[in-house]
């Protein structure tokens, strides 16, 4: 029993206890001045991620498969940020602040993996040898 106390899968109390009504607290709570903040903070990643797709794109990156690969992958976490940009939209639309801050967040999420994804591939382009193609 002892054991399980400790994990918190059984709780022992004495004999005559009260439990005393709590309520839980909110927590952070969002507003439209945050969920506008955080659109700007994704307008501005974007920004970088087309710079890096652009710098990629311009390189016969095709000849490495481990970059093809980064670039699919890549490009599904933009899918994502696409999906979750959506429902921040949807959520805004209806003056949801805190829940179109959240997507809003996620979003964002989705698009510091691509960057970083990106990053990686140019990375790579750069160590290994690639070239600028004809535009």
């Amino acid at each position: 029993a002892l054991h399980l106390e400790m994990t918190g899968f059984l709780v022992v109390k004495p004999e005559g206890y009260v439990e005393e009504a709590a309520a839980g607290e909110e927590g952070t709570v969002y507003a439209e001045a945050d969920y506008k903040t955080q659109v700007a903070t994704n307008v501005q990643t974007q920004e970088v991620i087309d710079s890096v797709v652009v710098y990629i794109t311009g390189r016969n990156y095709q000849d490495f498969p481990e970059v093809v690969a980064l670039v699919e992958d890549a490009t599904d976490q933009l899918t994502f940020a696409e999906d979750a940009k959506a429902k921040a939209e949807a959520a805004a639309g209806t003056g949801d602040w805190q829940n179109a801050t959240l997507w809003a967040g996620q979003w964002w999420q989705y698009q510091v993996k691509a960057a970083d994804i990106g990053l990686r591939a140019k990375t790579f382009l750069d160590e290994h040898g690639a070239v600028e193609t004809a535009q």
